[in-house]
């Protein structure tokens, strides 16, 4: 039997008193991330969080044996913390208060991931035509009965303020729903399921051509002081305005952000960039203050892997020749501690932004996963990253670390390294790999002072590990 919370109003209309009973309950509900075929992550002590009639106790109950509860506030939200077994299921959770009851079923216990950034993230593996395509993707959607991988998408949705609610369900992969989940996450969700075999749970929040301020909140945004004008005018407009839209600076992360921040992950995948493209120096400071950004959300430091935006001949005015500077802005991203970064350069497809090798990409995510969180110690996750660069005469010897069981060249060598004396004029660099280090000279430059790699828009890599990991774009001149 429901209880009921009434109050008792008195209205006196020309001397005479009227009473009128408002029935105050209000309905019990669980954020729309728990519902039917959630995954949750394992063995951790994971939010859950809804609304009921303020004072109320709610009692939430896992059929793995734990339960916890909670009084809703003033407000009539609540929210409590339940333990997690280690990975497994079906199971159930049951939510009571105020005699009502919510039933969820189908709940796994897994690893969970956020998978967030723009397009590159956004395209489904069954593609966006009628040009944007995946490899293999027939074939992948036919494979795709995986009842153990899931997904959450969240709806696209912008707003000035912070938002508390989403819309959306768990779905389970199958060839008649893999074609909408994000290419690169499920790549990525396959190669952990694969190796680990537990349910893997990705929340994919990501939309196409937005760049990473409207990603980032607006606490953390006003720290660089950049955008605090524009924020302050987009929050006096209504958001159906077109002056705020995908591109506007926080409203993303109010919309499609801030609404999971409770959720327990085990981690993020980001896939960001190119809408970036011809701002790299502020990219620098940017994409940092994003991922303190998220893991100050979170409350904790969450392992943080990335992607190094590919190879594409950008045709803007304002951005042809400047997608390897972006690319080397995302360098900076490595400064944190618990983050790793993919280099696609030898996945590119200049004729598109959208590169198909999404599988190269997913994968290449999952080996810092499976190295960091899941004890594959052993695995060598990151392709060559550029360490420092020593002057010897007439060459320049350059370091690297990542060099796995060592350094090697295409089959067409090793080509796009450039040097350049003090005047910073750069000239083609002979390159030769010298006890896993690669030294580059040219004869006109009598004095070398800076040596750089890949520094084009269509760069293609050349220089790889032995693990097959590409090197990433570098510049010595900041080193």
């Amino acid at each position: 039997m429901a209880k009921f919370l009434l109050v008792l109003i008195i209205v006196t209309v020309n001397g005479t008193a009227y009473s009128l009973n408002i029935n105050k309950e209000k309905k019990l509900t669980a954020c729309q991330l728990f519902s039917d075929h959630v995954i949750l992550q394992q063995k951790a002590k994971v939010n859950i969080w809804g609304s009921s009639t303020p004072g109320q106790k709610v009692n939430v109950s896992g059929s793995w044996g734990k339960r916890a509860s909670a009084i809703t506030g003033a407000n009539g939200k609540w929210n409590l913390k339940i333990k997690t077994p280690q990975a497994g299921g079906p199971y159930s959770i049951v939510i009571v208060a105020a005699g009502q009851t919510i039933d969820i079923k189908d709940v796994l216990i897994g690893e969970v991931w956020l998978a967030s950034g723009q397009s590159n993230m956004d395209i489904p593996l069954k593609g966006w035509p009628p040009g944007d395509t995946i490899f293999n993707s027939a074939q992948e959607i036919s494979n795709a009965e995986y009842s153990s991988i899931r997904f959450m998408k969240i709806p696209f949705k912008i707003s000035t303020i912070p938002l508390g609610s989403v819309d959306g369900k768990w779905i389970s992969s199958s060839p008649q729903t893999a074609g909408d989940f994000s290419a690169t996450a499920y790549f990525y969700a396959k190669a952990l399921y694969k190796k680990l075999h537990v349910p893997i749970g990705i929340i994919q929040s990501s939309i196409g051509g937005t760049p990473v301020e409207a990603w980032t909140s607006k606490g953390y945004l006003s720290k660089m002081i950049d955008f605090n004008k524009i924020i302050e005018e987009q929050e006096t407009q209504n958001t159906n305005t077109t002056k705020i839209n995908s591109n506007s600076p926080t409203v993303l992360f109010n919309g499609m952000i801030n609404p999971v921040v409770q959720y327990t992950i085990k981690g993020i995948i980001w896939y960001q960039g190119e809408s970036n493209v011809g701002r790299a120096e502020q990219y620098k400071r940017l994409f940092p203050n994003l991922i303190k950004d998220w893991r100050n959300q979170w409350g904790e430091e969450l392992p943080f892997y990335y992607v190094q935006i590919a190879p594409y001949i950008y045709e803007a005015v304002d951005q042809h020749e400047q997608g390897q500077k972006l690319r080397d802005a995302q360098r900076y991203g490595l400064y944190l501690h618990h983050t790793g970064m993919v280099s696609t350069l030898d996945v590119g497809y200049l004729r598109t932004a959208h590169p198909p090798y999404k599988q190269q990409v997913g994968e290449r995510l999952a080996l810092f996963a499976l190295k960091n969180q899941y004890g594959e110690k052993s695995l060598v996750a990151s392709g060559p990253l550029f360490k420092k660069a020593i002057i010897s005469g007439k060459e320049i010897n350059i370091e690297f670390e990542s060099v796995g069981g060592g350094l090697v060249s295409s089959a067409n060598g090793l080509n796009n390294f450039e040097i350049a004396g003090a005047d910073k004029i750069y000239v083609k660099a002979d390159a030769k790999i010298v006890e896993n280090k690669v030294v580059v000279s040219n004869a006109s430059v009598i004095n070398p002072f800076y040596v750089r790699y890949a520094w084009s828009d269509e760069s293609i890599g050349t220089l790889f590990n032995k693990e097959g990991l590409p090197a990433a774009t570098f510049t010595s001149e900041d080193q």
